[in-house]
């Protein structure tokens, strides 16, 4: 044993406690950059033990720590086995003065979490001996000793998953998992022949110390992950056998189940996972895989029961950070999955299946065909808000109905999505008219020319009897008309007294832009109108760009509209620049996981303090149907904080909303929308129907 490179750490004048790094390395050279980088922030040293590293992993790791000022040693000792090399890291490491903790890692690790934004603070929060932390993945983790005090005479124990043991009487503690956790990717330079080179070193441990426990559990995975699955199987009934460590027994009888499921023996597979769940109803993994087995195979009475059971024990325990081998995704998602699939057939409990898949969507971790599959069954769940009563009286919902019946357009054109604002006592509603149709498939069936045309009409709303007072066809900069002719998806926003618009504008170079300008009812014209750029630069296609205003324009530095031009990956923020065309972007906020199907539907109204937006998503099946949604958000943070649970206006395949207003007096909400794309719709209802069921973000 030599060090190939020690500078003495200096001692710190605070009393913030400092952090060794401390591991074993050998052959890391394509992993070590990439755990480094994450801990340099966190780290005030170094001592890492070499086993024999035939490349250049110790020059990377040399190389790093001088470019970044960090004192430390490099120390070789030839390996005999993971605890043997371990506890001589550690030894060396006490031999550094000055050195209050230790960060125990593996090369192809790395760190996540809040503390390495502020190492400082974080490292002054230690106070314990041992703390554990995290390691595996955001859908798999378990939890192990990763930060200990250094020079204490801690050992590692095991020649193979190998553990700190520590004296009697230390002090432990836990970091949560947002604060630290160890991303564990598994592709270090010594994974070449992990499984059998485990199973040797284990079998030895097992002639030396016979039918020890934690031996025993680590042999029968290694044989299970080497794809000897008989023997794997003898061996955790081995382990099963010995007792002791119930997490140990009762993943050996998961295992058992799984290995079982390999070899097609159902019957045993099930008896085993039964047999867990008898020990240890506290985790619920194996009834998953009985769940799943059953839902299918069609058998969807005897998956929800197993169901029921799953679900009391997740209520009643939740997923510990204290299991071994947590398969969080499991807890987080995968039984409610099931129940989206197995509950439209069997639900003697009358789980509510929308909150169900509403949990199931919201998962940030979520593949991206389950998601797909959720929508797809939602259908047969999700609320029809036409169910519900409409608010509107009668005389009023029968002017807006019989809107525009007075213009004679060729009988081509079919009335589709209205818009609607209020500006004192008058509505203001653009009725967009279309020359295409929607087959049975969903499919557009269009003209040569796609074309759209709009009429505003102006309603007096002042007396209970409402009355159209102006209306008319608007007139557009026809300059850009091509194939597609006229301004699409018009969204009318009030801006003091000046009427805004957005439109889609199809371009002659097959691009589409968004359209912003004003309509003046004296011109019965739309004005100022122009192209609205993002600073970054635009895609080929934009659509679905709305608008909003804080609480004030004081508020918003004398630039008061702002436009929503993304939905995902970020809620994507831009301030308009009313004299030129340019957006500049002011805040990308985190979204939920399922927003990245969502889009803007209607400009967002100021409810009570707070922006309402209604936003649609499209579940692409073999045609595509339409979801809506609301969601709420701070207007001086632009952050999400509540939600609705997808729904649709009627339960038809395509619909669709450009506008709705917020009827104050009454705290009622009135929604146009269309149906197909050739109705247009009007529905008032209570503001508290929708907040009832609003999911917190």
């Amino acid at each position: 044993m030599f060090s190939v490179s020690y500078t003495e750490p200096v001692m710190k004048a605070t009393s913030t406690p400092t952090i060794c790094l401390n591991m074993i390395v050998k052959n890391e050279s394509r992993v070590i950059l990439r755990l480094l980088n994450t801990v340099v922030k966190l780290i005030d040293s170094y001592c890492i033990c070499d086993t024999g590293s035939t490349d250049n992993t110790v020059s990377l790791i040399e190389t790093f720590m001088t470019e970044h000022n960090i004192p430390g040693k490099i120390v070789f000792e030839p390996f005999q086995d993971f605890g043997y090399n371990r506890t001589h890291a550690l030894n060396e490491a006490a031999k550094m003065p000055n050195q209050d903790y230790l960060l125990l890692m593996d090369a192809d690790m790395y760190l996540t979490g809040e503390a390495l934004k502020n190492p400082e603070s974080f490292k002054k929060t230690l106070t314990k001996d041992c703390y554990h932390l995290c390691q595996g993945s955001p859908t798999y983790y378990y939890k192990n000793v990763r930060i200990v005090k250094n020079g204490k005479g801690y050992s590692y124990w095991g020649v193979t998953h190998e553990y700190v043991k520590t004296p009697e009487g230390t002090v432990y503690d836990a970091i949560d998992t947002d604060v630290l956790f160890i991303q564990d990717i598994g592709d270090g330079g010594a994974k070449t022949d992990k499984f059998e080179r485990d199973i040797r070193l284990l079998t030895k441990g097992l002639e030396d110390n016979p039918n020890n426990d934690r031996y025993t559990f680590y042999l029968a995975n290694s044989l299970r992950d080497a794809g000897r699955i008989v023997e794997a199987i003898e061996m955790f009934k081995k382990r099963v056998e010995i007792g002791g460590w119930i997490e140990e027994v009762w993943h050996s009888y998961y295992s058992m189940g799984k290995c079982y499921a390999i070899l097609g023996e159902h019957e045993k597979a099930i008896s085993a996972w039964i047999d867990g769940y008898n020990h240890y109803p506290n985790r619920i993994e194996n009834l998953y895989e009985i769940i799943n087995y059953y839902r299918l195979r069609g058998k969807n009475r005897s998956a929800y029961t197993f169901y029921v059971l799953a679900h009391e024990s997740n209520r009643k325990w939740g997923a510990s950070r204290d299991f071994l081998f947590l398969q969080k995704d499991v807890y987080d998602y995968k039984i409610d999955y099931e129940l989206s699939i197995v509950g439209y057939y069997v639900n003697d409990s009358g789980i509510d299946l929308v909150k169900t898949c509403m949990k199931v969507l919201a998962y940030s971790h979520l593949p991206d065909n389950t998601a797909s599959n959720v929508l797809s069954n939602y259908k047969f769940y999700t609320k029809k808000v036409s169910h519900e009563p409409n608010l509107l009286p009668a005389q009023p919902l029968d002017v807006l109905i019989r809107l525009t019946d007075g213009f004679n357009f060729d009988q081509v054109f079919v009335k589709s999505t209205p818009s609607i604002i209020q500006r004192e006592n008058h509505l203001i509603i653009n009725t967009r008219y279309v020359n295409y149709r929607i087959d049975d498939r969903g499919g557009y069936v269009n003209q040569e020319n796609v074309i759209t045309k709009n009429v505003i009409s102006v309603i007096d709303i002042s007396k209970p009897l409402w009355k159209v007072v102006q209306e008319f066809e608007l007139k557009y900069d026809t300059s850009k008309d091509g194939r597609y002719v006229g301004l699409e998806d018009i969204r009318l926003f009030l801006n003091g007294t000046e009427i805004l618009y957005n439109a889609n504008r199809g371009m002659p170079d097959g691009s589409m832009k968004i359209e912003h300008g004003k309509i003046s009812l004296d011109e019965e014209s739309t004005k100022d109108s122009k192209w609205l750029e993002l600073d970054s630069g635009n895609r080929q296609i934009e659509k679905n760009w709305v608008l909003f205003q804080a609480s004030s324009p004081q508020e918003d530095k004398g630039t008061a509209v702002k436009c929503v031009y993304n939905w995902n990956p970020t809620f994507a923020v831009g301030n308009i620049d009313l004299s030129s065309s340019h957006v500049n972007v002011i805040a990308h906020k985190p979204v939920p996981y399922f927003f990245r199907y969502l889009r803007g539907s209607t400009n967002g109204v100021l409810i009570q303090g707070e922006l309402w937006f209604i936003c649609h998503a499209v579940s692409y099946e073999d045609r595509r149907y339409y979801y809506h949604i609301v969601v709420v958000v701070d207007p001086k943070t632009y952050t999400i904080k509540r939600y609705t649970p997808l729904f649709t206006f009627e339960g038809s395949h395509v619909e669709y909303t450009l506008g709705f207003i917020y009827v104050a007096s009454v705290d009622h909400l009135l929604i146009g929308y269309s149906v197909y794309d050739k109705t247009t719709k009007y529905i008032e209802l209570s503001r508290t129907f929708f907040e009832k069921d609003m999911i917190q973000v």
